[in-house]
């Protein structure tokens, strides 16, 4: 039975019938350095150990941040990967450091997910800012008093976050921003830019708002987008009246001195254009020849 086997059932049939499920950190560890998808699928055993059998593995967090990559949004469990990212970053334990170099990072891979994932990582940001307040600096930046000068790069354009640090301690996410986030209003996707719109709503109104659950998101692709735009009710429909019918697509008093016929009566004019012309000089050559006669 291959790795992948195993660990894709450890967790559910397995670990609940041992009396020591202790035994097996060795081989969760091992597996969860890995990387790539092995890590994932080692991770809801692991995650159980840490939990609810007392297992301390220093470098969980950092192995952690460093599976956060585009390809885990296309995986086959990124479901369950997903709500156990969420879970994980549920303690209020967890230093400020830490948890934004997770939102930056999870901003970040807005820039090159499909609109599925970009909306599982607004959830999971929403979530984030809403359980850690010491991250807030992350969308809103306060004044400095002494100079009155806010508190963000001298640089222009320049972004102190670095994304390829494998440790978050290390990132730069702490003297960075969520502008990935801001971006996110003009997306190509209607869902996506609505629910940005949202998030901003939902963190200026606490009191009324709650933690959204990954489970709505988690599963989410291309056709489940699609699917939730065909059904939505569009309360205005954008209709376009003609009192005739067009037959280009721009008037040519829009662009004075061009021209948007097709070739075809392009050819036909020239054509007739040329067939007068020829018409013509018949016409005035045939009294030269009558005088000659």
């Amino acid at each position: 039975m291959s790795t992948r086997r195993v660990l894709a059932t450890l967790h559910q049939n397995v670990i609940p019938s041992m009396s020591n499920p202790a035994i097996l950190c060795d081989f969760l560890t091992t597996s969860y350095d890995i990387g790539g998808v092995i890590s994932v699928m080692a991770l809801s055993g692991l995650f159980i150990l840490m939990t609810q059998h007392q297992l301390e593995y220093p470098k969980f967090y950092d192995k952690l941040y460093a599976l956060l990559t585009p390809a885990v949004f296309m995986a086959k469990h990124r479901s369950v990967f997903l709500q156990l990212l969420d879970a994980c970053l549920k303690s209020s334990y967890l230093q400020a450091y830490l948890v934004a170099s997770f939102a930056k990072r999870l901003s970040r891979l807005t820039l090159s997910v499909p609109p599925a994932g970009a909306l599982i990582i607004i959830a999971l940001i929403h979530n984030l800012l809403r359980r850690h307040p010491s991250i807030n600096f992350l969308v809103h930046w306060e004044v400095a008093q002494d100079d009155g000068v806010a508190s963000l790069p001298k640089k222009i354009g320049a972004d102190p976050f670095n994304n390829e640090e494998t440790d978050p301690a290390k990132s730069g996410a702490m003297r960075s921003s969520l502008w990935e986030i801001d971006t996110l209003r003009h997306h190509y996707t209607p869902a996506v830019s609505r629910f940005v719109a949202s998030l901003e709503t939902d963190l200026t109104v606490r009191a009324k708002t709650m933690e959204m659950k990954i489970t709505d998101f988690s599963s989410g692709s291309y056709a489940t987008v699609f699917r939730d735009e065909a059904r939505r009710r569009i309360k205005q429909v954008p209709l376009a009246f003609y009192r005739s019918t067009p037959t280009s697509l721009f008037q040519e008093s829009d662009f004075p001195g061009w021209t948007f016929g097709c070739q075809s009566n392009m050819g036909a004019q020239a054509s007739v254009e040329g067939n007068a012309v020829h018409t013509l000089e018949t016409v005035d050559a045939s009294p030269a020849k009558r005088s000659r006669v």
